[in-house]
């Protein structure tokens, strides 16, 4: 077995991967939110000036599938997020050489997975396109393609997330957002409409991956022999955070399915609206998850300190994001609207002060569980699955309209969350200890 060497400073002090600093923290989380925040530039671009040129109603059939794409993109999530726990366990541990040689051989697993995807989104089409009222072939197909294909980005950008390679990981995602949104606004003036909208969200998945992926086919030369059973380890550890994302990301977008269902195109569309607009709370708290996965990772292999300090920074980050967003929401809703998707969508207003309580809610619970998933712990995902059935339940039920619907998920997440808490807590507490000079584990 042969020791990890540490990197050392001017004074000859060992600088431990994965403890927590301040400054480093800081300037880590400058890119990744830096790049994060670009990227949601993009994409809020996307839905407010497409929504313009489709209309309420063809809006709602493309907030409907990028729900789905979200909840079908868990599978694609785990993988990526099975990734950067391991490239990060491989950075904390100084093995930077087997990074690029293990990003290379799991990306043939992760085009299987996201081919299989894509062919069992086209197969689930068949019996839902009518449920949804989203009849058109032609659009499944182009959708199709864009879930496998957003599948084998997660994976690689995962892996540079882990990796601690963040202006390659901000790379990636402000050039996702960008092409989304220029191609998309080409198709879709070109008179393509919503599988023009789908198009877009195809070429940018497309685009992202590639940048993530290029740089590890140049890196890490050095011959590395793979794990004996890697695959299925990989595999079977993607299976353990598809059981937690699968249910936070239910949460997220279940409702919009049932909106499509009960309510009118129109409607549908302003629903749709609201929640893009509310999300914007959720996805500013994930903007943080993002600093914390990769951070949490390597910091479980070297202190729980280290860890308990990192875990107080960002929910206290992630709270008072929250709060400012429900602020936001309630106080400027008909504002927001009217900037974001001009005056054919004010009807939406009143829905977006429900929408945003719900929104912080969730955000704060998917901030829980990033971390849980970041230390290897699945505890959380029984409550998550009996609040999706809740959720469902209720919904399907009750949910006729838009405002049963949130109260719906109001309640259910608001539950939620202390069980999050409980867990965090209970994590914490066990984390291993981690005893310092770090030992390089055989790669072989």
């Amino acid at each position: 077995m042969s020791v990890a060497q540490e990197p050392v400073n001017e004074q000859g002090v060992s600088l431990k991967r994965g403890a927590f600093s301040l400054r480093s923290f800081a300037g880590d989380a400058g890119l990744i939110v830096g790049g994060a925040l670009l990227a949601n530039v993009f994409s809020f671009a996307y839905h407010f000036t497409v929504s313009r040129l489709l209309g309420p109603d063809r809006y709602g059939t493309l907030a409907t599938l990028l729900a789905i794409s979200s909840m079908v993109g868990v599978l694609g999530g785990s993988i990526g997020t099975v990734a950067m726990q391991e490239t990060a366990r491989l950075w904390a541990l100084h093995l930077d050489a087997a990074i690029a040689p293990f990003v290379r051989r799991l990306a043939r697993l992760a085009v299987v997975v996201g081919g299989l995807t894509a062919a069992g989104t086209l197969i689930v089409s068949l019996p839902i396109s009518r449920y949804l009222h989203i009849v058109q072939p032609a659009l499944w197909i182009i959708f199709a393609a864009f879930i496998g294909m957003a599948t084998v980005s997660s994976f690689v950008r995962g892996a540079v997330q882990g990796a601690h390679r963040f202006g390659l990981f901000a790379a990636s995602m402000s050039a996702d957002g960008l092409c989304k949104l220029v191609i998309a606004l080409a198709l879709v003036r070109a008179g393509l409409g919503t599988a023009g909208a789908a198009g877009g969200l195809l070429a940018g998945a497309a685009i992202a991956g590639l940048i993530a992926f290029m740089p590890m086919l140049r890196l890490g030369a050095a011959a590395v022999e793979p794990v004996v059973g890697e695959h299925l380890r990989f595999g079977g550890e993607s299976v353990k955070v598809l059981t937690v994302s699968a249910g936070t990301t239910a949460l997220m977008f279940v409702d919009m399915l049932f909106a499509k269902h009960h309510l009118s195109g129109v409607q549908a569309g302003y629903y749709g609206a609201a929640g893009t607009i509310a999300r914007i709370i959720p996805y500013a708290v994930g903007v943080i998850a993002l600093v914390l996965m990769p951070k949490a990772a390597a910091a479980h292999h070297t202190s729980r300190e280290s860890l308990s300090r990192l875990l107080t920074l960002t929910f206290g980050l992630g709270a008072a994001a929250a709060v400012i967003g429900v602020a936001l929401t309630s106080g400027a809703s008909g504002l927001l609207i009217g900037l974001s998707y001009g005056p054919k969508y004010l009807a939406a207003a009143p829905l977006l002060r429900l929408y945003g309580a719900d929104a912080a809610l969730l955000g704060l619970v998917a901030l829980g569980t990033a971390c849980l998933v970041a230390l290897r712990d699945y505890s959380i995902a029984p409550y998550l699955a009996a609040a999706v059935a809740v959720d469902a339940v209720a919904m399907a039920v009750w949910g006729t309209s838009a405002t049963h619907l949130l109260t719906v998920a109001i309640a259910v997440n608001a539950l939620l969350l202390p069980f999050v808490g409980v867990r965090i807590a209970a994590a914490l507490r066990t984390a291993p200890q981690a005893p310092s000079p770090l030992l390089a584990e055989v790669f072989s």
